[in-house]
């Protein structure tokens, strides 16, 4: 994995873990909002490269009709990420889910080419990148093979088939894992929190 990703998804984890020595999100259930990732990852990113920008719910499309959860664009690096978000609640809808995610990321240099190019300055000179965070609680046998698989680094290759066929720069997507294992004694909900996971794949377009 690119050294800068390492960087980020750390600082990223990292942010959680702070959260989660002071603060149980949740309330009656062990579900935190998808948004928090998208959030979380963005001021991780822009920490650690000052100069990038994000937007949240970026509209594109014919018709604005489509969106992706965040956007971050680097100028100084020439780096722009699309981003998606997913909480592994059910496991099969969301499967299903990121391989739509995966397609809508794919088209923007061909389908979306002529909407980001307008809207982007420079767009033709920036590394293009896919990014699927997510969360998983591995209290079923089904989501600790998704864990599983992303501490593998086999997560598209066993579930995404179909996508790994059409899009082969997923082969060399790279993968994190962040878990929760050393929080502070006095942390709310310790024993809870480790069964909680952050994960994600990237992918340079």
């Amino acid at each position: 994995m690119p050294k800068y990703f390492l960087d980020v998804f750390e600082n990223y984890r990292y942010n959680y873990q702070r959260i989660f020595s002071i603060l149980y999100p949740s309330k009656n259930s062990t579900g935190f909002t998808e948004r928090n990732l998208s959030v979380n990852f963005a001021n991780a990113y822009e920490r650690i490269n000052p100069s990038a920008i994000t937007w949240f719910e970026f509209q594109f499309g014919e018709n604005n009709n489509l969106h992706y959860d965040a956007v971050i664009i680097d100028p100084e690096n020439k780096r722009l990420l699309l981003i998606e978000s997913k909480r592994f609640s059910n496991p099969h809808t969301k499967i299903e889910s990121i391989a739509n995610d995966i397609d809508r990321i794919q088209n923007v240099k061909n389908k979306y080419s002529p909407d980001f190019m307008s809207r982007i300055p420079d767009i033709s000179n920036y590394q293009i990148f896919g990014v699927i965070l997510a969360d998983v609680w591995t209290e079923t046998r089904k989501k600790k093979q998704i864990y599983d698989s992303f501490v593998a680094g086999t997560f598209i290759t066993d579930f995404l088939e179909d996508n790994l066929i059409k899009y082969p720069s997923l082969h060399n997507a790279t993968y994190y894992v962040g878990d929760f294992d050393n929080l502070p004694c006095d942390a709310p909900k310790r024993d809870v929190l480790q069964t909680y996971h952050l994960v994600f794949f990237a992918w340079e377009i």
